[in-house]
């Protein structure tokens, strides 16, 4: 853990950000009181495939029989008044 004063802090904040960003803990105190942590932020982990397995997905079939579903709702509706 590193601590630096306010001004310390001011003139060289990039550098300080760069080493937070590294994992590094920075303490930034007033008149020698520490007054803020500067830590990095934790990026949250992806789960490629987490849902695999539980979302069930229309067959080919489901497919092609909503297709004709629809086909047929549309014949039945042409020439019908809204």
């Amino acid at each position: 853990m590193k601590q630096v004063n306010v001004y310390e802090a001011r003139g060289q904040f990039s550098k300080l950000l760069e080493q937070a960003e590294a994992g590094e803990e920075i303490v930034i105190a007033r008149n020698g009181k520490p007054i803020v942590r500067l830590l990095p932020v934790e990026q949250p982990k992806r789960h490629f495939g987490r849902w695999q397995g539980m979302v069930p997905l229309a067959s080919d079939e489901d497919w092609a029989r909503s297709d004709e579903a629809v086909a047929a709702l549309f014949a039945a509706s042409v020439g019908q008044p809204e």
